[in-house]
């Protein structure tokens, strides 16, 4: 009699373990980063943006998200994009005028010849900026501005 109450009590503590271990965790709550683009000098090729989430992953230009933007919809220099979805984090926007669609930057001489921007930054130095110019923190939905420079 006493193996038939240890047996249902390890099969009950069993089912208990199992069960607790297939909750549903709760949701993660995500939010949307609206983007203005504004300066954008032509409608040829497309912009690339790219989402960044730390200095380490930026320096080796190893964004975490890629997007390519269609210009047919730039009104006047500007375009709008949303990215949605995304878990709170730091976050940093870089973006490339790619207008000969080669998914790269290229440069003449010395200077890029495409335009680029960041996150609510606009760069005006001869190198490239870190991730912490232009990153930003994710815990409700927000706004940012682009602005492309060209050279």
């Amino acid at each position: 009699m006493n193996m038939r109450y240890l047996l249902n009590f390890l099969v009950v503590a069993l089912l208990v373990v199992v069960s607790s271990s297939f909750k549903a965790k709760p949701p993660v709550k995500t939010y949307t980063i609206s983007i203005n683009i504004t300066n954008i000098r032509n409608k040829k090729g497309k912009i690339q943006l790219q989402l960044y989430r730390t200095q380490k992953a930026f320096k080796a230009e190893v964004p975490y998200k890629t997007f390519r933007i269609s210009k047919n919809d730039v009104t006047g220099k500007t375009l709008d994009f949303k990215i949605t979805g995304l878990e709170p984090n730091h976050y940093g926007l870089a973006l490339l005028d790619d207008e000969n669609g080669n998914k790269k930057m290229d440069y003449g001489l010395v200077y890029p010849k495409e335009g680029f921007g960041f996150s609510d930054y606009y760069h005006t130095a001869w190198s490239k900026p870190t991730f912490y110019k232009f990153k930003l923190y994710l815990n409700t939905d927000k706004s940012v501005t682009v602005k492309i420079r060209y050279m």
